[in-house]
């Protein structure tokens, strides 16, 4: 079955959408330590769209879904939404349209300033350690699946 939305995505799109998803499928749960007030590290959308971003070149948005959860996604060139770790959801990564007027990817999707909603949060020394590991994490995914 190929979805509709599939005739807007272009294939260079496809191909970097499905690369992360198969990275994102094999990372482990990785211990990111805790935090400067000494509590446990739990991985966010936050850490890991910068992760993800880092590797495949791509914008990392911060804003808001559905107009009540702070959260981060990636924008491809052509503006469509990669969603690394969708809000109450299980799975993902997610690509969705949202290019167009009637695309549910603007609805969804709001940039915001992340200072209406982060405190500062993605400058500390710990936030700034876990996107380093994830991202070696995903790192080494990716060259183990290019050896293989």
């Amino acid at each position: 079955m190929t979805p509709y939305v599939q005739q807007y995505v272009s294939s260079e799109e496809q191909v970097i959408f499905n690369r992360i998803r198969e990275a994102i499928a094999l990372l482990p749960d990785i211990d990111l330590g805790v935090d400067e007030k000494g509590e446990e590290i739990v991985l966010s959308c936050h850490m890991l769209a910068r992760a993800v971003a880092k590797i495949f070149h791509l914008k990392v948005v911060d804003g808001y879904f559905a107009r009540f959860y702070n959260h981060s996604w990636l924008v491809t060139p052509k503006g469509h939404v990669i969603d690394i770790y969708p809000v109450g959801m299980l799975g993902g990564p997610m690509l969705v349209d949202a290019t167009g007027v009637l695309s549910p990817g603007g609805h969804l999707y709001k940039q915001k300033n992340p200072r209406a909603f982060a405190r500062g949060q993605f400058s500390k020394n710990s936030f700034r350690r876990s996107v380093r590991r994830i991202t070696r994490a995903l790192t080494n995914i990716l060259e183990n699946k290019a050896t293989t």
